[in-house]
């Protein structure tokens, strides 16, 4: 039942492009308009009359504008590079107006449903972003924040385009639905040290467990690397957070399988802890590869390279 009527509801919203709606002020503004009716009709003021029909045609003028405001609007989303989970995904809008006129005061907001809502065939809309005016015959070129929640391809479904313009009597708003969607990668964090192959080339896959190599400097800190690495005394002494650096052998092929994380339990946490070996991997200038139930990627290095590993830990699913 509760489906049907979801369906039912959707294709009637994209059947109509554009709605309409008095806002709490235009429903506060027909209260008024009623008690100044009332209050000239009791006392036969012809003033009244005429004051009550000069501002019922106000409210008149102010629909047609707001329609016309939002009339001829489009919107296209493109999105932009991958994230880690729990980072803001960002996805690059452009607002076109094709009328000679400018629109103004718009919004642009981001359907939300919840699973609790008694009526879960209406969303709700979240503001993402408010535009002042976008010119006539022009495009208006902006970033929307996303925050993410869990890895794996995240849409950014429908989206609203919103505006009250002028008088805030009407609020009057369309529907895009928008096909973009951004590659969310697990989080980068795990405690576990890097492991490396006893020696380079061999067939056996016996691991030995990365010690502290010859102390090189120190860097700034990057997203995804390990805690143990970071410099905490030099912290405290300017709070500029640094990692320290370590000397390695050139040209050391790591080789990353699902059985080097076995001992940790939840499955996304396995996948957090490859994924910052895979990042760490990759700033230190290693080639390594990737071996999980599913899927291999032999060693490599580059940022094409880590786009891949990081791929698969993001679409990974344990069921397949």
């Amino acid at each position: 039942m509760v489906s049907s009527i979801t369906q039912l509801w959707q294709k009637w919203l994209h059947r109509h492009r554009i709605f309409i709606m008095p806002s709490a002020y235009g429903y506060a503004y027909v209260v008024l308009l009623l008690v100044m009716l009332l209050g000239a009709i009791n006392y036969n003021n012809s003033l009244g009359h005429l004051l009550c029909f000069l501002l019922v045609g106000l409210g008149q003028v102010a629909m047609h504008h707001s329609h016309r405001n939002i009339k001829n609007l489009s919107l296209t989303v493109t999105a932009l590079d991958s994230v880690f989970n729990g980072q803001s995904a960002q996805f690059r809008l452009t607002t076109s107006n094709t009328k000679p006129h400018a629109s103004y005061q718009l919004e642009v907001r981001h359907k939300i449903s919840s699973k609790k809502s008694r009526w879960p065939f209406i969303k709700r809309y979240h503001s993402l972003q408010l535009l002042d005016v976008v010119d006539g015959n022009s495009n208006h070129t902006s970033t929307l924040t996303i925050p993410t929640q869990k890895r794996g391809w995240q849409p950014l479904n429908t989206l609203s385009l919103t505006s009250s313009y002028p008088l805030g009597l009407f609020q009057c708003w369309t529907l895009f639905d928008t096909p973009a969607q951004v590659l969310v990668y697990p989080q980068a964090k795990g405690q576990k040290p890097l492991p490396i192959s006893a020696q380079a080339g061999q067939e056996s896959h016996q691991y030995e467990q990365l010690g502290e190599d010859e102390f090189a400097g120190l860097r700034s800190y990057r997203e995804g690397e390990a805690l143990h690495r970071v410099a905490w005394k030099a912290m405290a002494r300017d709070d500029q957070m640094r990692s320290k650096q370590f000397s390695s052998p050139q040209g050391r092929e790591l080789l990353f399988r699902w059985e080097d994380v076995a001992d940790i339990n939840d499955t996304e946490q396995k996948l957090s802890q490859l994924c910052q070996w895979i990042c760490q991997a990759e700033q230190q200038g290693d080639r390594y590869g990737l071996i999980l139930p599913n899927a291999e990627l032999t060693a490599s290095h580059g940022p094409s390279h880590q786009h891949h590993c990081l791929k698969l830990l993001a679409l990974f699913d344990e069921n397949r």
